[in-house]
């Protein structure tokens, strides 16, 4: 299961976008108490359970000495009470990051995953280029890490906002980019393509016009090498997180838009 939001997480990774030539959007296209609520499935065969919830927030806020306004993100995951049983998880994040979302500036992870624990504490040294990572394992004292910023090594939140910033519909389609991702004491490199415009029916919600988008996986004991994530965001002014799918061994994990509030433009489905 940690593999599994670990590559589900790892699909919302963005470049050093203006840097490398990617195009953003002309505004951001999220604001300040903005608030989105995904539900977390289990699919496999004739099962299709609901076992957990995501919400994420976001706000304007003083930062460091000179109380810079900064944007401050929050994302939680809880699974349902009767899934406890099974696997309780508990993630919760934080992020600081420039109000035109391109530099994260400090992050917090705090994860509890059936018995696994881990929490990360990153400070970005954009001067120096380095994420200073103090990073804990099952309740241990923390280690203190260098990690090299490469183009824009997110976080797994400030990762969100920044895949949401690209204009994706001036970029090239089927061409796969690579991306640094950094989590624990570590910084990959995934692919991420952007496949295009679709009509997609998000669950209880209705058709939306989307944005897709996937991703390689790492292989594992959940993935098999060739597998490929998918995430659809809203084809409008909102970039909205819309669903994302990961491929199992067995069965199918998905993320569900259910719920939204204080979006920037407005946002409607297609029934």
């Amino acid at each position: 299961m940690r593999k599994a939001l670990f590559s589900i997480c790892m699909l919302l990774v963005s470049l050093s976008l203006s840097g490398q030539g990617i195009p953003l959007c002309k505004e951001t296209p999220f604001q300040a108490g903005e608030t989105v609520e995904m539900g977390v499935m289990f699919k496999w065969g004739a099962v299709n359970t609901e076992v957990g919830r995501a919400r994420l927030t976001l706000e304007t806020v003083p930062y460091g000495p000179d109380s810079t306004l900064v944007n401050h993100a929050c994302c939680s995951i809880k699974s349902a009470p009767f899934f406890d049983v099974f696997f309780k998880m508990r993630e919760n994040f934080q992020t600081w990051f420039t109000l035109d979302g391109q530099r994260p500036l400090e992050a917090i992870r705090d994860t509890y995953e059936n018995g696994y624990s881990a929490t990360n504490h990153y400070f970005y040294d954009w001067d120096e280029g380095v994420i200073r990572a103090d990073v804990s394992f099952y309740g241990e004292a923390p280690k203190h890490h260098d990690l090299p910023i490469q183009g824009m090594s997110n976080d797994i939140v400030s990762l969100i906002y920044a895949l949401r910033s690209v204009d994706w519909t001036a970029c090239q389609e089927g061409e796969p980019v690579e991306v640094p991702f950094a989590i624990d004491d570590s910084v990959f490199q995934v692919k991420v393509t952007y496949q295009g415009r679709e009509d997609f029916k998000v669950r209880r919600i209705g058709w939306c016009r989307a944005l897709r988008f996937s991703c390689s996986v790492v292989a594992g004991a959940l993935f098999a090498g060739d597998q490929q994530l998918q995430v659809w965001f809203s084809d409008d002014a909102n970039h909205l997180p819309l669903a994302v799918m990961a491929p199992l061994k067995v069965g199918n994990m998905w993320a569900w838009l259910k719920s939204w509030d204080g979006l920037k433009a407005p946002f409607e489905a297609r029934y």
